[in-house]
């Protein structure tokens, strides 16, 4: 009976110490330090254009995942990584719905100095500068078009500057005309009235008309 007892304990410990061996120890979830960077990333990009009041709610949920995931990490890295991963999310859709409202504004903008310099008649009056702003502007609305955030930022601004450049110099030159043509008619009208009194002096000394 004893020695059947002890090879039972034997054979018992045979298979605690085969369960042992076939289970890895659980290797720690390293830190998430590409997804700390990523997200630190994409909160730049949207603070940069300050896309945060533009899609609030979802860059303040993104901003608490931020800081949850910075709160976790080195700590319980799953759960870092966990909150990383939803900051990540949410500042893409932050990026996503933002930007093309803020190109929008931009947009609107460059296209209120278009009209201006069009009203101007600036194509014509400035019509190489013109041409080079209509290039510009017209990148810009191919790269909002394709999303592109900084290339359709720049061209935008760009393009108002421009368009406001030349409308300001067709401005000027209509000016100049409108003054030239005032002056013209001022001075015939002074000539005519110059030629009526000489003909009114002729006849008061009895020369005919």
């Amino acid at each position: 009976m004893r020695k059947a007892l002890l090879i039972v304990l034997a054979a018992a410990a045979l298979f605690m110490a085969a369960s042992c061996k076939s289970t890895p120890p659980e290797e720690a979830t390293p830190l998430p330090e590409t997804e700390l960077a990523k997200a630190k990333e994409l909160k730049a990009k949207a603070d940069l254009y300050n896309l945060g009041p533009l899609a609030q709610a979802e860059y303040n949920a993104a901003e608490n995942d931020l800081k949850a995931g910075e709160a976790a990490y080195g700590k319980d890295n799953a759960a870092s990584k966990a909150s990383l991963d939803k900051a990540i999310s949410g500042y893409q859709a932050v990026i996503a719905k933002g930007s093309p409202l803020y190109l929008g504004t931009l947009s609107d903008k460059a296209t209120a100095a278009k009209k201006t310099a069009d009203d101007l008649k600036a194509s014509v009056a400035v019509k190489d500068d013109y041409a080079k702003a209509q290039a510009v502007y017209d990148k810009a609305l191919k790269e909002k078009t394709a999303g592109d955030l900084e290339g359709a930022t720049k061209d935008f601004e760009e393009a108002r500057k421009m368009f406001e450049a030349v409308a300001k110099v067709a401005g000027e030159k209509r000016d100049k005309a409108l003054a030239a043509n005032k002056a013209a008619a001022q001075a015939g009208e002074a000539s005519a009235a110059t030629a009526a009194e000489a003909q009114k002096a002729l006849e008061s000394e009895g020369f005919g008309k």
